[in-house]
């Protein structure tokens, strides 16, 4: 596949024999070297990306993307999670009666009020209460005594651009639902720090200090995959709305600023009921229909494309809002974010799959193997990503890991060829025409000569002296066993004498055979001359 991209050098070598072979003398010097510096180099650029800085954050974005939508066993979505969905048949049946969204709070809270009636564990608004509703004063009124009498209900707040912290004239010391960061001495807080946030309107709510900010923060490819538990700023933590329920429900508290969704599949992941039913039951007077919802956590919001609430996933590219919510505060209730394997890990990985398979390139008899099985090992760190996110909440994403190894294994492959190409005299390095006019000459070491002192000869010996592969040329295994098969074009002056002539290299005398050149391609022509030559040097 790589033959194409050394079509110039061929073209070089071919007319500039002399740098071709010191070209090919140069690949046999340094290839045991080559593979261990290769493999450092990978090492250490993989350590650079876990540690320092990473390459590239579209490889692991991608990785997870894949893992979460093909991981065999997915996450079980929580079943007392519940959504009420402000959905279009909800807008479509209720603008008879109560016009264009957004209606008169009213309705939310008769509905919020059964809920909580009835034993929901939470209700959840995902809907920001930021301005005053001017049209409809009784309905305010009767929202705001909900709000006053309701125990369990919390509300979002939106942060605003940081950007914007200055221009902010609320401060930190204002936020009765902010507390200092544990992990901070005292004498970092800074009460007047200003912040920008988005308010609610009812002051009921803000005295209930059951709120949290319920921004979703896209990567750079504006896809979510992250959960923002707090905000640390200036000593206080800002909590998100799961994060907020979890101090107040008494759950386990995440240890760090930001965690991993675990995102469950499906379309409609958690079980979710249009909000007009909601709302007909408790006019209607329908206990059954709320008793349902007993220990249950119930968020209200919407999945109307019209409301504009959608947001990009691993699991959905039209992922609605209030899943992307509901995801969060299952996840804070159970502790199940993604916990991503540590980077020292992952470098480890990297260090045990390099040093064998340098170890395996420099014996290049077990490199030939492997190469052609490689695809074993990233298949095998693929299996285990997916394993780890189907059994357990460890993220093992391997794909780094992966694509270090796959990069050492290419380059080394390439570079092996190209040397294995020399030591045979093909490809890029095969003899050029001028050669092929002389005349070809057959020797033989015997096969009690290692492949590495073989590969010696022909490294120190200053004449393209050339490897023979038996079985290629249907000699069969037989020559394999008995001895080595050299061949060369013979040198110039020799190229008019029929008989033998002798090249010694470190004390090894190789007796050449002639071949006459009209039967160099004759495989019974060159047996017969390679039985000649074996029996001059096994003989």
């Amino acid at each position: 596949m790589t033959d194409w991209v050394f079509a110039p050098l061929g073209w070089l070598f071919a007319h500039y024999r002399n740098l071709r072979d010191w070209v090919g003398r140069m690949l046999l010097v340094t290839g045991k070297h080559f593979y261990v510096l290769l493999a450092v180099t990978c090492l250490l650029a993989g350590g650079w990306d876990q540690f320092v800085h990473p390459f590239s954050s579209s490889l692991s974005n991608a990785s997870f993307d894949w893992l979460m939508q093909h991981r065999p066993i997915p996450y079980v979505a929580d079943p007392a999670i519940v959504v009420l969905d402000i959905d279009e048949t909800s807008l479509a049946e209720m603008s008879a009666r109560y016009g264009r969204w957004p209606w008169p709070r009213e309705v939310l809270a008769q509905v919020a009020a059964n809920l909580e009636s009835h034993g929901a564990q939470a209700v959840v608004f995902d809907i920001l209460f930021a301005d005053p509703d001017t049209r409809n004063p009784e309905s305010e009124a009767a929202f705001d005594r909900f709000v006053k009498n309701s125990r369990v209900s919390f509300f979002p707040i939106l942060r605003l651009n940081p950007h914007n912290d200055s221009a902010s004239e609320i401060t930190l010391s204002m936020l009765n639902f902010a507390s200092p960061d544990p992990s901070e001495r005292a004498a970092k807080l800074q009460p007047a720090r200003t912040i920008a946030l988005l308010p609610p309107y009812f002051k009921s709510i803000y005295d209930s200090s059951r709120m949290g900010t319920h921004n979703a923060y896209p990567d750079t490819d504006n896809v979510v995959r992250w959960h923002q538990n707090y905000e640390a700023l200036a000593g206080y933590r800002i909590p998100s709305l799961p994060y907020r329920m979890a101090e107040a429900l008494h759950w386990p508290l995440p240890e760090h600023p930001r965690s991993l969704f675990n995102w469950p599949r499906g379309a409609t992941p958690y079980t979710t009921i249009s909000f007009v039913k909601a709302l007909q039951a408790t006019q209607g007077g329908n206990d059954g229909f709320f008793a349902a919802f007993a220990g249950k956590i119930v968020l209200i919001g919407s999945t109307a494309p019209s409301l504009n609430d959608i947001k990009a996933t691993p699991v959905d590219k039209l992922h609605p809002g209030i899943y992307v919510l509901a995801t969060g505060i299952d996840n804070t209730r159970h502790g199940s974010f993604l916990r991503p394997l540590h980077p020292l890990l992952i470098w480890l990985v990297e260090l045990l799959l390099l040093v064998p398979s340098a170890y395996m390139f420099v014996h290049t008899e077990l490199s030939q193997i492997t190469a052609r099985g490689f695809v074993v090992i990233p298949t095998a760190l693929l299996g285990i990503s997916l394993l780890s996110v189907s059994v357990s909440n460890l993220l093992a994403d391997l794909s780094v890991p992966i694509a270090i190894v796959l990069t050492y294994f290419t380059i080394a492959t390439v570079f092996e060829k190209q040397q294995a190409n020399f030591v045979f005299g093909i490809g890029v390095f095969a003899p050029s025409a001028a050669e092929k006019a002389t005349q070809l000459q057959i020797a033989c070491l015997p096969g009690s000569f290692t492949r590495h002192r073989v590969l010696e000869l022909l490294e120190r010996c200053k004449e393209p002296i050339k490897l023979w592969r038996p079985t290629e040329l249907g000699l069969g295994s037989h020559w394999v066993a008995q001895g080595w098969v050299l061949w060369r074009w013979a040198p110039c002056e020799a190229s008019g004498d029929t008989g033998s002539q002798a090249t010694t290299i470190d004390g090894v005398t190789l007796p050449w055979i002639n071949v006459q050149a009209a039967d160099s391609d004759n495989t019974f022509s060159v047996a017969r001359a390679v039985s000649r030559a074996a029996e001059g040097t096994l003989g």
